[in-house]
């Protein structure tokens, strides 16, 4: 008989990874004894079984089994298969709708040979499980949260491998971190501008990357650098889907470390003011824009074809500028086209423009209308 054989671990950690070659070295004995042919094995590593969506090796198994390549799929235990009973149950019926047998080898189970009764207790067994890991685990996260446990990797600060609450500050990156604030809070830069300026002066990233703009936003919200270690600001709602929630302001963890304050109080709520203030000003709710304002992609920028977006730029006086969308969201390495139009310049030169055109208006009319016959006319004679 030709088989298949799915094998699965949860997490990339070396215990895990073992476990995972010798599920694979059991398929491969276990085929020896049978004398079956072992067609192929799919394995998925670091994969939860709660979620078939990002199980690319198991879906590759089940669109395989709609082209016949194999007669039985054959697992170590069910809930290497699947930890969801919804996706335990649809999989190992499609599979039996398409005349394939599932076995389950440590349960003495097959999908043909057993009642669909047992193989849902099983798998609602397997499930319970997932979700007391589940429950373990959070609750592990809120003592570590506590505790003030630090982020792996963050720009301006080091840490120790294996200290999880721990950092020291970084003096050449530190200073980095306020140049951005103060360019951010007192010279007006924006943060596309900001990360140019980085990239063009060499400054790397911690994963030794360009700057860009999401990156120097991450920092001006980053409560870290004003001595403040804050966890628990989102928690998985559902661990069948993976969802997240946000959680209330009043229920986040926060630990005092003023050893690590590398910005002030005062020019981080600028920050955020500033923040605000812009997001306002471009409606950055992922709403569409397109009769937001009077020349809402009206305007096309001819390097890049991206349309100009309206800007907004309080310092000193309020300015009200058109960019392009593309140099202004991904930077000067998207669109070398550094034209601003000024708003109110632009209204004052449209309304001369169509005051003239009001003036000749008979002029424009018979030219609209001579224009409107020769086309028609051209239309009519090609048709002949």
């Amino acid at each position: 008989m030709k088989i298949a054989a799915y094998c699965r671990v949860s997490t990339d950690k070396v215990d895990q990874l073992n476990s995972l070659e010798a599920q694979k070295e059991f398929f491969s004995e276990y085929t020896q004894r049978t004398g079956d042919v072992l067609v192929k094995l799919y394995a998925d590593e670091g994969i939860s079984g709660t979620k078939i969506k990002n199980r690319k090796e198991f879906l590759r198994m089940m669109s395989d089994a709609e082209k016949g390549l194999f007669d039985m799929v054959v697992v170590k235990d069910i809930s290497r298969f699947a930890r969801n009973t919804v996706d335990l149950l649809q999989n190992v019926r499609k599979l039996k709708a398409l005349g394939i047998e599932t076995q389950f080898l440590t349960a003495n189970m097959t999908s043909m040979g057993n009642s669909e009764f047992v193989l849902t207790i099983f798998g609602a067994l397997a499930q319970e499980e997932s979700a007391n890991t589940s429950k373990r685990v959070k609750f592990g996260k809120k003592l570590n949260a506590e505790k003030g446990r630090v982020p792996n990797i963050v720009y301006g600060y080091d840490k120790t491998i294996g200290d999880y609450f721990n950092l020291e500050v970084n003096k050449e990156e530190s200073k980095v971190v306020k140049q951005i604030y103060k360019w951010y809070t007192e010279e007006g830069y924006g943060a596309a501008k900001i990360s140019n300026m980085l990239n063009e002066k060499g400054y790397r990233t911690k994963r030794n990357c360009k700057w860009s703009q999401n990156a120097i936003c991450r920092i001006l919200t980053n409560e870290i650098y004003t001595g403040k270690i804050i966890n628990g600001k989102q928690e998985i709602s559902d661990f069948l889907t993976g969802q997240r929630r946000e959680k209330d302001e009043t229920e986040w963890l926060v630990v005092e470390r003023p050893e690590l304050r590398i910005i002030e109080d005062e020019v981080f709520e600028k920050a955020q003011e500033i923040l605000r203030g812009r997001n306002d000003a471009f409606n950055l709710n992922h709403e569409r824009q397109s009769n937001k304002y009077l020349f809402s992609t009206l305007i096309k920028c001819k390097e890049c074809g991206w349309s100009f977006r309206r800007t907004v730029r309080t310092y000193k006086n309020t300015y009200v500028r058109w960019v392009c969308s593309g140099r202004n969201g991904k930077g000067a390495d998207s669109c070398p086209n550094k034209t601003a139009v000024d708003e109110e310049e632009l209204i004052q030169v449209l309304q001369e423009y169509f005051n003239r055109v009001l003036q000749q208006k008979n002029k424009v009319i018979d030219y609209v209308v001579k224009e409107f016959q020769r086309v028609y006319k051209a239309k009519d004679e090609n048709a002949e």
